[in-house]
């Protein structure tokens, strides 16, 4: 059996009330890709900062995180506290018509400032995948 490739993080309306307003599924390579980099108290960091990014109105505009629009998808930043030195990157889609935020990818900026060319490429492509379905589907 093939390793599963979309993954559901939290279903809206789930959790803590008035519970969440989107979903967050997640990449298996995304997830891949930020255990890569992350210790597990850092990655259960990032989790939580996505478990509030899906309890706002519009996650493109987050009154909590700090969230950049690139290109077609955006990207999540953080850095200090228990990420320590680290300058984290966490590239996501909006897939209004599930009313999901679906998480694309995991960098460590080892630059301040843009988001290199190579890493923006990637996500493009993962989110192309994403909307032709080569990454199955939740329903």
């Amino acid at each position: 059996m093939a390793k599963k490739q979309l993954l559901v993080g939290v279903n809206e309306g789930a959790g803590h009330p008035p519970g969440y307003e989107w979903s967050v599924w997640f990449l298996s390579t995304a997830r891949d890709d930020a255990n890569r980099i992350l210790s597990d108290p850092q990655y259960q960091h990032v989790v939580m900062q996505f478990q509030e990014l899906a309890r706002e109105v519009d996650p493109t505009h987050s009154n909590t995180c700090s969230v950049k629009a690139v290109d077609s998808y955006y990207e999540f930043r953080d850095k200090g506290g228990v990420l320590g030195k680290i300058n984290i990157r966490v590239f996501f889609s909006v897939e209004k018509e599930h009313k999901a935020i679906v998480v694309l990818g995991t960098i460590k900026n080892e630059a301040e400032g843009k988001t290199p060319n190579v890493d923006k490429i990637r996500m493009a492509r993962r989110q192309r995948k994403l909307r032709a379905g080569e990454y199955g589907t939740i329903e």
